[in-house]
């Protein structure tokens, strides 16, 4: 008879257990998130800076078209309707008033070219005999698409579309081409009755808010408002007088939008624009991480500002 010797180091194993290919894929479950992790890090702080850089190269433009407008409001002569109305309604008659009447007309210029909305664009809300007219361009091109007014459903898009209608239709800024500005954004599209406004977006695909009076920005007003004179619209502070403050100030801010600082103080200015950053504000339950108008932090943080 034959004995054969039986060797276990011959054994081969033909697959692995149920416990190792449960280690092995927990093992690639952690590094797949681990990468995960590492490469959403990296492309949000890509986003981030693209959304920057595309805010500062916006604002470069904003600049440019903003200074030809300023200066030759402060030089222009002002229509007698104009400056009888500007004197009755917001001016006062204090030794100040005609100094702070070419101040107010410059800023009702600088709103007549740099709407933050369809209703500032349109002159829809005025006061009563508000003597500058909407730019016949703005009219005929927001009429055209069937745009009479503000509306909820286009609170959003309304600043940055109007930013960059200023750029392509108004004097100041005409044949500004908007992919100069889309590097590190994007250009969406607001649906309307008779098609669609464009407007501008971060890299996140989200509108960018565009304000004139950005007295909140905590880039501009880190502390609030600061003492002395800080609005380059008017040099000579002609805005800080308590008593015009009290009297023509609200009906200052109603038409201008921009909030006057307390006591013998003012709000660095400068016309801004910003992205609300990485988090999706525009879902339920979210909001924007600052005001719309005043650039003035509200919930949360990451909002992105440009560089005045």
């Amino acid at each position: 008879m034959i004995i054969t010797r039986f060797d276990r180091s011959k054994i081969r194993r033909g697959a692995f257990t149920l416990i190792e290919l449960m280690i092995v894929i927990t093992i690639i479950i952690a590094l797949m998130a681990l990468t995960a992790s590492a490469i959403f890090k990296v492309l949000g702080s890509q986003q981030n800076a693209n959304t920057q850089s595309f805010l500062d190269r916006a604002q470069s433009q904003l600049g440019r078209a903003w200074s030809k407008v300023k200066d030759q409001a402060y030089n222009e002569p002002i229509p007698t309707n104009v400056a009888i109305w500007i004197q009755s309604n917001l001016a006062g008659s204090d030794a100040n008033a005609t100094k702070r009447t070419r101040v107010i007309y410059v800023k009702l210029k600088m709103r007549q070219a740099f709407p933050m909305s369809f209703n500032e664009a349109l002159n829809v809300g005025v006061p009563s005999g508000y003597p500058l007219q909407p730019l016949p361009a703005y009219v005929t091109y927001l009429n055209n698409l069937g745009i009479t007014q503000s509306t909820t459903a286009s609170a959003n898009i309304e600043s940055s579309a109007c930013f960059l209608m200023a750029l392509q239709r108004a004097a100041s800024g005409a044949g500004i081409n908007p992919s100069d500005l889309t590097s590190g954004g994007a250009t969406g599209n607001f649906t309307t009755t008779n098609g669609s406004i464009p407007y501008l977006t971060d890299a996140w695909g989200r509108p960018i808010f565009f304000t004139r009076v950005p007295t909140g920005c905590p880039v501009l007003n880190p502390n609030g408002s600061q003492p002395g004179n800080n609005d380059p619209g008017d040099p000579e502070g002609t805005l800080q007088t308590p008593n015009w403050g009290t009297t023509f100030g609200p009906s200052f801010q109603a038409v201008t939008l921009q909030s006057l600082a307390k006591g013998n103080t003012s709000f660095r200015l400068a016309p801004m624009l910003a992205s609300g950053g990485p988090d999706n504000w525009m879902k339920t339950g979210s909001s924007l991480p600052f005001d719309p108008i005043t650039f003035a932090p509200t919930t949360g943080g990451g909002a992105i500002f440009s560089n005045p």
